[in-house]
């Protein structure tokens, strides 16, 4: 155990409010109790941690580092961290002193932190104890089974031997197939709700706890496949850090790189011999004594909808990051009841809480035909992703019903729709029953029916006038830097043209599954490779005014009247010439 003990200040900003603890640690001695729990892609199905801190980003790392050179340069930002878990044998705040009047605000004192050696744990139990962290926040976990698909997956990769019924048998390909063609979506009992991102990490985890469990007598390395000690560990130290992971970085690196010099060699060997310590501990020492001193403030809440909400909130009014990884932490961090609890406050502090929500769902859910699709903010060997607001402007369209403009035209399409016909669909009658304040708020809800209206429009849209086996085809739906049709201005158009197309009739929607049957209709006597031709686009921006009004005359016009195809050199033309 790891023993740690600080003059501190706490304060209270609120009588209702958490205590802050104010104080200062070497870097070194933070990487010891602190652990930063990143957002990212792990395993060969790109499973999601839990975590909502981005990625380490080297180049920013090696800027901070070479600003730390300077001894007079100081960063006057105090690292932003929170409990992992309400535990006063770990970490607790011992006042000495008040400060007369606002003693009850304002406490001196002492903060003692005890943080285990978790390195000396296996990764075997390191995943154990991040599993048994998921099922405290999402009980119903501990009910759910790991599909055997993933366990024969992993076991696969490792190129482990199994063992059944015959003995060591080796994996059957066969078999693999048999069990993906029943694994379905009803075997997946929390995946398909809005906290599947948990339930994906938990299975992921509890999949390669079952292998290791098999082979723990012959492994005892520091890594299996794609989870480490160290990525564990980060999940589990006594304290989270919510902000400042990249000057706690660069800080730890400076420290070490000074120790390298051979000024400290003498010091090393001294404390190895004098002091009696082990080489690892010396080191450790020394890296300690000439880190930067850091000042922390360490909010006394081990909520983790609290942290996410001080996460958001500093990174979007402060330091703003991409809204893709944005919406990706606000949405994948959290389960149900801990996004509840912050979610009002997060919408008061201008975070679209339920934007950013619907749009990863229609990301992540495997029936969605931008699942895997979309720039979500978090590392992906693919670049050529459609742009995370470009999905939100499209949702809108159907969420909202705001926003269908053809761009050669004034009227709001989705708007009109809304108001002349929806209140009559039957998609919305039962919207008193449920207790909503009108037909559009029963429609407009997270998990409301614009949502199966959305994947079916879109998956209709797709079958009929995209490929998605074909990445050199014009109308390839998964390039929009490639494709005639997967790009904002093409699916707003398509999008505009359809809520067009059903006020123009009349056409009000009883049910989602009268959707494909709609899109045929619309889309009677147009050609499916309507999309899929070279329309001499070198050099041309899609998104320009000129091009867009072009594009969405051009459709319109021939939608209604689909005798010959519009030549492909005038979408290129803004004029039209």
């Amino acid at each position: 155990m790891h023993n740690f003990k600080y003059k501190a200040v706490r304060i209270k900003q609120t009588s209702s409010g958490d205590w802050l603890v104010l104080f200062a640690a070497s870097a070194i001695e933070i990487d010891l109790w602190a652990g930063v729990p990143q957002k990212k892609k792990i395993g060969a199905q790109s499973k999601e941690t839990t975590g909502f801190q981005r990625e380490e980003n080297s180049k920013r790392i090696k800027e901070i580092s070479e600003f730390y050179r300077n001894e007079k340069n100081i960063i006057q930002n105090p690292l932003l961290c929170a409990l992992r878990q309400p535990n006063e044998s770990l970490i607790k705040f011992e006042a000495t002193e008040t400060h007369g009047n606002d003693s009850e605000s304002i406490q001196q004192g002492f903060l003692t932190i005890n943080a285990e050696l978790l390195e000396k744990l296996s990764l075997l139990e390191l995943l154990k104890r991040v599993k048994a962290d998921l099922e405290v926040r999402v009980p119903d976990l501990a009910n759910q089974l790991v599909p055997e698909k993933m366990i024969r997956e992993l076991k696969q990769r490792a190129k482990i031997i199994q063992s059944d019924r015959n003995n060591q048998d080796t994996f059957d390909e066969n078999e693999e197939e048999t069990i993906e063609e029943t694994d379905d979506d009803s075997n997946l009992g929390l995946s398909l709700n809005d906290e599947s991102h948990i339930l994906d990490f938990w299975q992921e985890i509890a999949a390669y706890i079952s292998v290791l469990e098999e082979i723990k007598d012959t492994f005892d390395g520091d890594k299996f496949l794609d989870y480490s000690k160290d990525s564990m560990i980060a999940f589990l130290r006594p304290i989270v850090v919510v902000d400042g992971q990249h000057r706690l970085r660069a800080a730890i690196g400076s420290a070490k790189e000074i120790v390298n010099q051979d000024i400290y060699k003498d010091v090393l060997e001294k404390l190895i011999i004098d002091k009696q310590l082990e080489p690892e501990e010396a080191q450790r020492k020394i890296e300690a004594d000439v880190a930067r001193k850091l000042p922390v403030s360490l909010l006394m809440n081990n909520d983790p909808a609290e942290q996410v909400f001080q996460f958001v909130v500093v990174n979007q009014k402060a330091t703003p990051i991409k809204n893709s990884l944005l919406g990706t932490i606000i949405s994948t961090s959290l389960s149900n009841e801990e996004l509840t609890r912050v979610s009002d406050r997060l919408e008061a502090a201008g975070i679209k809480l339920e934007e950013s929500r619907a749009v990863t769902f229609l990301t992540r859910y495997p029936k969605s035909p931008f699942y895997d699709l979309v720039d979500r903010g978090i590392n992906n060997n693919r670049k050529d992703l459609l742009k995370w607001n470009v999905l939100s402007s499209i949702v809108k369209i159907f969420r909202d019903l705001k926003g269908g403009k053809l761009f050669h035209e004034s009227v709001d399409y989705a708007d009109k729709w809304r108001r002349d016909f929806l209140p009559d669909s039957k998609i919305v009658e039962n919207w008193e029953i449920e207790e909503c304040e009108s037909a559009f708020d029963y429609w407009h809800r997270l998990d409301g029916c614009w949502r199966d209206v959305f994947i079916l429009f879109w998956t209709s849209v797709r079958d009929k006038l995209a490929v998605q086996n074909n990445d050199e085809a014009y109308h390839y739906w998964g390039s929009p830097t490639r494709s005639n049709i997967f790009n904002q201005t093409s699916l707003t158009i398509l999008a505009a043209d359809f809520f067009q197309f059903l006020g123009d009739r009349g056409i009000g929607i009883d049910s989602a599954n009268d959707i494909p049957s709609l899109v045929d209709q619309w889309l009677k006597g147009v050609d499916p490779n309507y999309f899929n031709r070279d329309w001499n686009l070198k050099g041309v921006k899609k998104d320009v005014p000129g091009i867009k009004k072009r594009w969405s005359k051009l459709w319109v016009e021939y939608r209604k009247d689909p005798q010959r195809l519009p030549r492909s050199n005038q979408y290129r033309d803004p004029l039209g010439t």
